[in-house]
């Protein structure tokens, strides 16, 4: 083969491999071109649940988290499935493949098999919230899996949300502040810090682009904690516009916890099966 005949065969080669590398790829929405344009909060509330998910089933089969609490790190990999409102299904395995452990959410329990330990654990759904530092309930956590929009504030249930926050422009985005943001102001510029007890302080950020969540920030007075969680790297996934990137982080004067999860495939509406047996040699424990 001539130098002229190998360089062109090369030359195809190369183009090929680039293309393919581009396809395979995954394009990321560019956040914060798109200025927000002004309209009401119920406009903006319903173009938000009108954007938002739709799924029946949702499974993340393979994902890529980094875990850290009080500056020890642990990463691990594993797969999740979630029937809506009813079941989060977790399975966790150590980077070099070994099975550590597989956890079963419903609204009202927790059952958790330590595959290392050969442990399990059952109890209410307030055992997963304390361990992670939360005051998190069911419909909170799925919310936060699957990027949709909750409130914390859980007092008042029968109050719409829409009555529960105030909708703004800041900068090219949307933001939906907590209602009582306005007094939590007041008597921070009076420094009256003993009164914020009773008040806990939202926001969330919405991408016009997209009218999807980007990052929710709450602030609990009363624990002096504070919690981020940012959603990047939004991409399609079975025609669905999903974050590829999950970070949270919850903050208070005794603790730091964050996770950062990266989801690498995902898929929409299977019917799914939540297996989950407890091998009769693994020991009960008891929080």
């Amino acid at each position: 083969m001539s130098n002229r005949i190998y360089l062109k065969t090369t030359l195809r080669v190369l183009v090929i491999i680039i293309a393919l590398f581009q396809f395979s790829c995954k394009s990321f929405y560019k956040l914060g071109v798109e200025k927000a344009k002004t309209m009401s909060d119920n406009k903006l509330y319903s173009g938000l649940i009108d954007s938002s998910l739709n799924y029946q089933t949702l499974y993340v089969k393979r994902f890529a988290a980094n875990f850290s609490v009080d500056g020890i790190s642990k990463s691990f990999k594993g797969s999740i499935k979630i029937e809506k409102d009813s079941i989060i299904w977790i399975d966790i395995s150590a980077t070099v493949g070994i099975p550590v452990a597989r956890i079963l959410i419903t609204p009202d329990s927790v059952k958790m098999i330590d595959r290392l330990k050969k442990t399990y654990l059952i109890d209410g759904f307030d055992f997963f919230s304390e361990k992670l530092n939360l005051d998190l309930d069911f419909d909170s956590f799925q919310s936060i899996l699957t990027n949709s929009i909750f409130k914390l504030d859980n007092e008042e249930k029968e109050k719409a949300f829409i009555r529960s926050f105030n909708g703004k422009i800041i900068g090219n985005k949307y933001v939906f502040i907590s209602e009582k943001a306005r007094k939590i102001d007041r008597k921070l510029k009076k420094d009256k810090l003993d009164k914020l007890d009773k008040y806990n302080y939202q926001r969330i950020d919405i991408e016009p682009l997209l009218m999807r969540i980007t990052d929710i920030f709450v602030k609990e007075f009363d624990t002096s904690r504070e919690i981020s969680i940012k959603y990047r790297d939004f991409t399609v996934f079975q025609n669905r516009k999903f974050p590829q990137r999950l970070n949270f982080e919850v903050k208070d004067p005794k603790h730091l916890l964050s996770c950062n999860i990266k989801f690498n495939k995902i898929t929409f509406d299977e019917k799914l099966r939540f297996s989950f047996t407890i091998p009769d040699k693994y020991d009960r424990i008891y929080p």
